[in-house]
């Protein structure tokens, strides 16, 4: 009797606390009659089994909600999305032609975890993680570079270009110690389309899979031929969903770009109906050209090889789940591929791809100059939006949405994915 009346009382006293009064606005769970072991989970952060709203995204785009907004902040669904999306699943990682002679690598993160993809002697592309299996330093730093063996800047053990371990200095006294057994730890990877993937967990099943009917979809531009001709990486102070959705929606474009590109664009045709983790959107110009350039120019570059009819005046976005997203036009690919940092901060590499032939053409480089300046100014369009955006999600009133089905079912096919694997049941 007594204990169930300090537990009143104390269930009292909570209710009246601001802090608890405030949390029941983010936590609709948390009603002033609820059991005291809903604060303490509110007080431990959000877990995916109290972020509520998924099923209302599941829906098809006319009915369905967006997002719980905490999906755009929380530190608990970043650290979430960590073992659900980034080391679950096949995350793009570069492509192979940066990686073009033996020794060439590119090193960056995964889910937090540094990793390092090279080309090997034998011109096979491995990933490995970044570790030095002696005391785990970092052995490459982030970037790009060449070299003839992977050597860890910390003690001087070295590693040949497919892992396996050739230098422990004064090791010999350690008893039992085999230098095959302390090879670099590599990881799940493959080329799809120029692509690399990497899968961290070593689960996510076949590759092929993922991407199912990506190859035939994009095959008119002949991805893996096209080559890098600009590139820049920035950071940008938003969620890594804000940022690549704005990439793949229509919806912001006459609002935020009126000045630029707002108009280029016919409204897209539907989303194609594919089985693979990836959303495609094909959308004609509104007037036979480039939307490379801005209109003032008209100094576009020629028709990619490939390209007939509806294609060859029009433009494919496609997301490949989750990180990288593109923009397949009629003389150019625009390419961001997105590491998240944080729950609100994202690095983001961007590159814009042409036909290899087209690089080696006279005056190519005053062209690609103009098709430069059109995606910063309308990259920086976007971000003084995103960056906003980001403020507004995080706002302790901010709800789940609903979409606008013409405008932006790429963003919901997304958001679907994304809840269901969010949701799923470990």
């Amino acid at each position: 009797m007594f204990g169930g009346l300090w537990i009143l009382i104390l269930r009292t006293c909570i209710n009246q606390l601001p802090f608890y009064s405030a949390h029941r606005k983010r936590f609709p769970s948390l009603k002033k009659d609820g059991k005291i072991g809903d604060l303490f989970a509110a007080l431990g952060g959000l877990t995916m089994s109290t972020v509520v709203g998924w099923d209302k995204v599941k829906g098809p785009v006319e009915t369905a909600y967006t997002l719980p907004p905490s999906c755009y902040f929380s530190p608990d669904v970043y650290a979430s999305e960590r073992k659900r999306i980034f080391s679950g699943g096949w995350v793009s990682f570069g492509r192979a032609e940066d990686l073009g002679n033996a020794g060439e690598y590119f090193a960056s993160m995964v889910a937090d975890t540094p990793l390092v993809a090279v080309r090997g002697d034998d011109g096979e592309i491995r990933v490995f993680a970044n570790t030095c299996r002696h005391r785990g330093m970092q052995l490459l730093s982030e970037g790009r570079g060449c070299v003839r063996q992977i050597a860890c800047p910390f003690h001087g053990w070295g590693y040949a270009l497919d892992g396996a371990l050739t230098a422990a200095p004064r090791m010999k006294s350690s008893i039992d110690f085999d230098k095959s057994d302390f090879g670099l730890i590599q990881i799940s990877s493959a080329v799809r389309e120029g692509f690399i993937f990497v899968n961290l967990d070593g689960a996510a099943g076949s590759v092929d899979d993922w991407l199912s009917g990506f190859s035939d979809l994009h095959q008119p531009w002949n991805l893996e031929a096209l080559r890098t001709a600009s590139r820049r990486e920035f950071t940008v102070q938003c969620n890594w969903k804000l940022f690549l959705e704005v990439f793949n929606e229509y919806y912001h474009l006459k609002k935020v770009h009126p000045g630029t590109f707002g108009s280029l664009y016919q409204d897209p045709d539907p989303p194609e109906p594919v089985t693979g983790c990836f959303v495609s959107q094909f959308g004609e110009h509104v007037k036979k050209g480039s939307v490379g350039v801005l209109a003032k120019d008209h100094n576009e570059l020629p028709l990619l090889p490939g390209l007939t009819g509806r294609l060859s005046n029009g433009t494919r976005y496609s997301w490949i789940y989750p990180n990288l997203s593109f923009a397949a036009s009629r003389d150019a690919v625009w390419m961001l591929e997105v590491t998240p940092i944080g729950p609100a901060e994202t690095q983001v590499r961007m590159r814009l791809m042409f036909d290899a032939d087209v690089m080696q053409s006279r005056g190519f480089a005053e062209k690609l100059s103009i098709y430069e300046e059109r995606m910063q100014i309308g990259m920086a369009e976007d971000i003084v939006v995103l960056e906003a955006q980001q403020i507004g999600v995080s706002s302790q009133f901010a709800q789940q949405g609903r979409f606008c089905p013409e405008l932006e079912p790429s963003v919901h096919a997304f958001q679907k994915w994304y809840a269901k694997r969010m949701s799923a049941v470990s």
